[in-house]
């Protein structure tokens, strides 16, 4: 009985290789580059689509209309980016195919040709944040999620809600989703943020001080490391559909 409990609680806290904390730490990063290139260089955010609708309608009211237009369309192409990796994924699951290893490369590829345009100057920087918002979209939509709950690897809202969430519950039960503990689970909220702000500060830095655009670069091979990593455990790379809620 003991040992069959044991192999039962073994299963519950296996996961696929898209919600390993480590993975979700490079995704949040890459948010963060990806959020600090769109800010610094065309004022609207890749992947904060709060922020941007807030933008809307503050630019609005303003009478901005070149800045309007620049936050309205990042929230357009994150949607639009979000629904074509909908599309992409629905695809490759109704033929029985894995689609991390599909998405990660299409935003590799995105992210690269995004970086080569801004390094020769050939569009304008807020024409490229939408391209970048399209991308984040896709990263969004495919990888939301830690342990099977959503974590938010491209927003902090919700993230910053079950961190401080998680940390508030471990002062009265030790124990709590999938009787890991409370607190476990706070830190991994607080892990997603650091990361996010780490990408942030790092993007803003190298742009700002050392090579302009290279936050780009260094997005595109931390999603190529995390590629990599999914093609040695294609089977399970994955993450779980669906989502819990505390």
């Amino acid at each position: 009985m003991i040992a069959a409990s044991s192999q039962e609680t073994l299963r519950k806290n296996q996961y696929p290789l898209m919600e390993d904390k480590g993975i979700g730490f490079i995704l949040a990063f890459c948010a963060g580059l990806m959020n600090a290139w769109t800010f610094y260089h065309a004022q609207t955010f890749a992947t904060v689509q709060s922020g941007n609708v807030v933008q809307v309608g503050y630019r609005l009211v303003q009478g901005d209309w070149s800045a309007f237009w620049f936050a309205f369309g990042s929230v357009i192409a994150f949607g639009l980016g979000s629904a074509f990796c909908g599309v992409v994924m629905t695809t490759l699951l109704s033929k029985g195919r894995n689609f991390t290893i599909i998405v990660l490369w299409c935003e590799c590829l995105g992210l690269a040709l995004i970086s080569a345009t801004a390094f020769y100057g050939i569009v304008r920087p807020e024409v490229l944040a939408l391209a970048i918002s399209f991308v984040a979209g896709m990263q969004g939509n495919a990888f939301h999620k830690d342990h099977g709950m959503l974590y938010g690897n491209v927003a902090v809202t919700f993230v910053v809600q079950m961190a401080f969430n998680f940390l508030a519950q471990s002062f009265f039960k030790k124990d709590g989703i999938n009787g890991e503990p409370n607190l476990m689970w706070s830190g991994i909220f607080f892990f997603v943020l650091l990361g996010f702000a780490s990408g942030g500060a790092l993007g803003f830095y190298i742009d700002k001080i050392v090579k302009d655009n290279a936050s780009l670069i260094i997005a595109t091979f931390s999603l190529l490391l995390v590629a990599l990593i999914a093609k040695n455990r294609r089977k399970t790379s994955d993450p779980t559909s669906g989502a819990t809620f505390v």
